[in-house]
């Protein structure tokens, strides 16, 4: 795809280029992935066909989400949170002017300002936090009862002395860290 956007850029003057040309210029040059450095899931897809020429692109910072659509003559713009419905998101398309001053930096600062005011925005980072040390606690329980069995089958090698466990043994180090594990492993998928 790039070289059939080079292709298409290089049979045209630099002065000739409308606001899409210079979009697609900032793609090959890789300038967009530079503006969208500190976003999630970015994607951008250009298309050039005989039915026209427009690129999109997407990302999303914690829970909301963007998608932008450059046409030739316009472009359309979508911020909207996860989980959204489908009429919902219809709505929300807004479609807009090319200005004569545009600019794609410009245009990702304002959309930005939109994310950072966004009613359903969520600090995601907080849930991963916790959903890591849930994931660490669960290890933890599963890996302990093993490193203790192995440390007093090497006490009783290296000793030739015998430990006799009972039942209480057998629930603190097998029954009692599988149920830790269990609810730690369950809340860190949540």
């Amino acid at each position: 795809m790039k070289r059939r956007i080079k292709n298409y850029l290089n049979s045209k003057e630099k002065g000739e280029y409308n606001n899409l040309d210079k979009i697609l210029e900032l793609y090959i040059s890789g300038h967009i992935k530079k503006l969208l450095y500190k976003y999630v899931g970015v994607g951008i897809y250009p298309n050039i066909n005989k039915l026209g020429k427009t690129i999109q692109l997407k990302y999303n910072y914690n829970n909301i989400y963007v998608i932008i659509d450059f046409f030739e003559d316009k472009y359309n713009v979508v911020v909207y949170y996860a989980n959204i419905t489908a009429n919902d998101l219809n709505k929300l398309f807004i479609d807009y002017d090319y200005q004569e001053d545009f600019n794609l930096e410009k245009l990702i600062k304002e959309i930005d300002e939109k994310i950072k005011n966004h009613p359903k925005l969520k600090d995601t980072d907080v849930i991963d936090k916790k959903k890591k040390t849930y994931s660490l606690v669960a290890w933890i329980s599963l890996c302990l009862p093993i490193v203790i069995c192995c440390c007093i089958g090497l006490y009783c090698i290296i000793t030739e002395n015998t430990v006799k466990g009972n039942m209480w043994w057998g629930i603190f180090f097998f029954v009692i860290p599988l149920i830790v594990w269990f609810i730690f492993d369950v809340k860190s998928k949540k």
